[in-house]
């Protein structure tokens, strides 16, 4: 998780951090508290415990312990005796990785009994933490020493949760913050969050990075007598968070460089410098493969006399358009805005762009008052409507001053895939008049090639401002090598210095375009991050008054050829290693969360996914002695997202959906990247109208590349032609269901619907947002009719007490309310397809049984209907 260094309290997908919470998991509450707050009608108290044991939500019995050592083989994770091995993880972030000797027992346990096997400890290197008990840092401000007492307790919370099953994903560098005390100039304070993209070729850094990870891999941990190098509960290690020289949360690679202050700008030059003298004999040779196309064209692209600018004007802001003489020219009056600039753009249509070519586009704007406006090309959504929002290569703010000021921004465009591109000025970040002139979009760049002056033999080529075609493709390709260098680095200290035997991995893949399959290529796993509809905050910061959520379930989108999120990352799925989601969410207070983890987990398992890790999970204790869901990406107080966490767990876990047999395998050419710096876009270049069977058919790229050009190659693992999931369209909406022997899932829009899941069929009047999960799965490992025993969750919307919505549903600002949590009802009718009678019990949050419902038995079929009384999300059925 990726946090901005600007806030304590920060940790994608459409921004560069993400809050984090300050702890992580609710004291369990006494089962009294469900009785005495009210809540409103078709709703009830519903708080998060920790399960009785041996309840029908105690889902411990997975884990084992002792933990034997993880290896990778055969593309998957395997135990010490070679078995099959799954994670269904959580993160412990800062505060919540040192918790006090008793924390450490109640987070274990709690964890354990969802299923839990793994915790990623993440951010434990920030600087917000430090002082406070949330930070491994001393208190003196440099980074060469660890604060032995907190220390102590990540120590004893490893070890602790190895106790109960639980393995460790240890992460090195996250959020260290380097300043003047660790001997760089002032200018470090300048750099990007965390000073990444510099990490990644600054020797000091680089160094301080393998300082750190010897410290933390090589000390002995008193509570297990191993050092985590050699402790077989340390799964994995995760090198380097989010991150890479090319750039990070942008699909616009390798720009911005220009910007880093000095010395940082001139090192990176100089190594720019080294890399195209091996490529290049001399400077003549360097202006002949560069100086080719280096012009820009006189031609704009906006037309004109023919062109036109739209405003597009998003609810909350207001603002009108005044054309000008022709298309060069508009003022736009922006009268009310929430603080996003994009909240009103104006925009033109059209404009026929290629990838792989640098763009240029020019203009001069005048304020009212001093104002920052934004520039971007993206793909024509009135050509291609329905298709997710994608930068084609310029997405950059600028500012602007009450006299003409000039603007010019070369950029090269990619993921255009032969679409039109819409050329946008958003403008709403202040409100007040921008006056437009002289506006163009040419191909080319006035400045690009080898320009007088500058000299391969002298080490003076700067880096690109306004790059020729090739000399961009010479750019990446050289960012490219620096990040593989950076990756090869460290993994050779890893494994012959220090002699981690843990699987490794340097960053996300999907940060980076395929440019990060390039780096990751001798990393034993690869590792990816997402968000469905991450919180947008349009003020400054991570601020808890003023966000909104779009508010909108995932299901929603579900198609052939588009997948949400998780098609997404099945794009990347690298062929031969495992696959992990080590970051996902759905994030509060979403009124469609309960789709989140039967979605995750159903996809993973057709999908033949090796790990996936909800982030993060929530305050607990002493810091949330309400039982409040505390945040965006509170997991374990949140009733719609953990009352599933029996079911997903066992269904990923033991893979009870069986993977699909059919695998589309995308082989790229060499580089990697050539032919399209996206998985996604070059997915589409090679399947452009086809289904892409994302619940039937496995998606992987192989990152060993061909000399030959893309090739997409279908193949066929097994006779099995089952589908035991699809999306199905009901009345009020899509609803995703699956089916198989031991458990059966139906997430979407059930109100007003029969919906049939395997065994499982489901009937529902309408009722509130009309959307809501229904899970069943056998906890006796035996088919569903079979099973003596049965849990079934039925949840839809969860929220705290007193939480207010704004008209349009979405933002609650600062308003949270409190807990307990409360849980709609949804008054479904359960049918069961059983080998005889059942008798059905109502749960209590801790699991155990309360009142026995009423429940029939004909032809086979078991039938129950849920209950205002029953005040539950979870029903045990059990042989009579």
């Amino acid at each position: 998780m990726l946090l901005s260094a600007a806030h304590p309290h920060r940790s994608t997908s459409a921004t560069p951090s993400r809050f984090v919470t300050a702890a992580l998991l609710a004291a369990a509450l006494p089962l009294s508290a469900c009785a005495r707050p009210a809540a409103p009608g078709g709703w009830f108290v519903w708080p998060v415990v920790e399960p009785a044991a041996g309840s029908a939500l105690d889902t411990s019995a997975l884990n084992g312990a002792p933990l034997s050592r993880v290896a990778v083989k055969n593309g998957a994770f395997v135990d010490g005796a070679g078995r099959p091995l799954r994670f269904f993880g959580v993160n412990i972030t800062s505060d919540d990785a040192f918790p006090s000797a008793a924390e450490a027992e109640l987070l274990a346990a709690r964890l354990a009994k969802a299923g839990v096997n793994i915790a990623r400890l993440h951010h434990l290197d920030n600087q917000w933490g430090v002082g406070t008990g949330g930070s491994i840092w001393p208190t003196n401000g440099r980074h060469h020493e660890f604060d032995s007492a907190q220390l102590d307790k990540l120590h004893r919370l490893i070890a602790v949760l190895a106790r109960h099953g639980i393995y460790s994903n240890l992460n090195l560098k996250v959020s260290k913050t380097l300043a003047t005390a660790d001997g760089f100039p002032a200018s470090v304070e300048q750099l990007p969050d965390f000073q990444k993209r510099v990490d990644m070729f600054d020797r000091r850094m680089i160094e301080l990075q393998k300082d750190y990870a010897r410290r933390i891999l090589t000390t002995k941990n008193p509570y297990t007598g191993f050092a985590p190098v050699d402790d077989p509960a340390i799964a994995l290690v995760e090198i380097n968070n989010e991150n890479s020289i090319l750039g990070y949360f942008t699909r616009d690679l390798g720009r911005g460089t220009d910007r880093f202050p000095e010395p940082f700008r001139s090192d990176l030059q100089a190594k720019w410098n080294t890399w195209l003298t091996g490529r290049y004999a001399d400077s003549a040779a360097l202006a002949t493969a560069w100086n080719t196309g280096a012009p820009a064209t006189a031609r704009s692209l906006v037309e004109p006399t023919t062109a036109r600018w739209h405003p597009k004007v998003q609810p909350g802001s207001e603002a009108t358009l005044t054309p000008g003489a022709d298309a060069s020219s508009f003022t736009i009056d922006v009268t009310r805005t929430g603080g996003a600039d994009w909240h009103v753009q104006v925009s033109t249509y059209g404009l026929p762009v290629e990838d792989n070519t640098v763009y240029t586009v020019a203009c001069e704007v005048r304020a009212s008052t001093p104002a920052r406006l934004g520039l971007g090309l993206s793909a024509d959504d009135r050509a291609r409507p329905g298709q997710e929002w994608r930068s084609l290569g310029l997405l950059q703010s600028v500012d602007v001053s009450t006299e003409w000021t000039p603007i010019r921004l070369a950029f090269p465009v990619h993921s255009a895939a032969g679409g039109p591109a819409m050329l946008s000025f958003n403008v709403a970040a202040q409100t007040g008049r921008l006056e437009f002139r002289a506006i163009r979009l040419v191909a080319g760049a006035a400045e690009g090639g080898l320009r007088p002056g500058q000299s391969l033999e002298q080490r003076t080529v700067p880096l690109p401002g306004e790059p020729t075609s090739r000399q961009w493709a010479d750019w990446i390709a050289f960012l490219a090598d620096t990040d593989r260098a950076f990756a090869e680095e460290m993994r050779t200290f890893l494994r012959d210095e220090l002699h981690v035997r843990a699987p490794l991995v340097c960053s996300q893949i999907n940060f980076t375009g395929l440019t990060a399959f390039h780096r990751e290529q001798s990393m034993e796993m690869a590792d990816t991050h997402t968000y469905w509809q991450h919180p947008n905050f349009p003020g400054s910061g991570w601020d808890r008054a003023n966000w909104t959520i779009a508010n909108t379930p995932m299901v929603a989108v579900f198609g052939p050829r588009r997948f949400g999120e998780l098609g997404n990352l099945a794009q990347l799925r690298v062929a031969g290693k495992p696959f992990s989601v080590s970051e996902y969410d759905h994030a509060a207070p979403s009124e469609y969360a309960c789709e989140m983890y039967p979605e995750l987990a159903v996809f993973a398992c057709r999908q033949n996914w090796d790990a996936i890790y909800p982030f993060d999970l929530g305050s607990y204790g002493a810091r949330n002695p309400d039982g409040r869901i505390t945040g965006y990406f509170d997991q374990i107080n949140h009733p719609a997202k953990w009352s599933l966490a029996p079911f997903a767990t066992r269904v990923f876990r033991a893979g009870l959906f069986a993977p699909a047999t059919a695998v589309a395998e995308l082989r790229p050419g060499n580089p990697v990247w050539g032919e399209a710096m996206h998985a996604d876009m070059l997915w589409a270049k090679l399947n452009p109208d086809q289904p892409f069977d994302f619940l039937d058919c496995r998606l992987q790229v192989n990152d060993r590349p061909a000399a030959a050009k893309t090739t997409l190659v279908y193949t066929r693992e097994g006779n099995d032609f089952l589908q035991p999931a699809r999306v199905v369209i009901a009345p009020q909406g899509n609803v995703f269901t699956a089916g198989d022997n031991q458990a059966a899932v139906a997430t979407g829009f059930l109100g007003g619907a029969t919906v049939v899941a395997g065994p499982m069929r489901i009937t529902c009047p309408r009722f509130g947002r009309d959307f809501a999960t229904v899970a069943a799965v056998a906890l006796d490992n035996k088919r569903l009719p079979e099973s003596g025993r049965i849990l079934v969750t039925i949840v839809a919307r969860a929220e705290n007490q007193g939480m207010k919505w704004n008209e349009a549903r979405t933002t609650t600002g600062a308003e949270w309310g409190h807990g307990p949590t409360i849980a709609e009802r949804v008054p479904a009718t359960i049918e069961l397809a059983t080998e005889g009678s059942r008798r059905v019990f109502a749960l209590k949050p801790d699991g155990t049984r309360a009142a026995e419902v009423q429940a029939t038995y004909t032809s086979g079929r078991l039938t129950f209907t849920v209950s205002p009384k029953d005040n539950t999300l979870h029903y045990e059925v059990v042989t009579k």
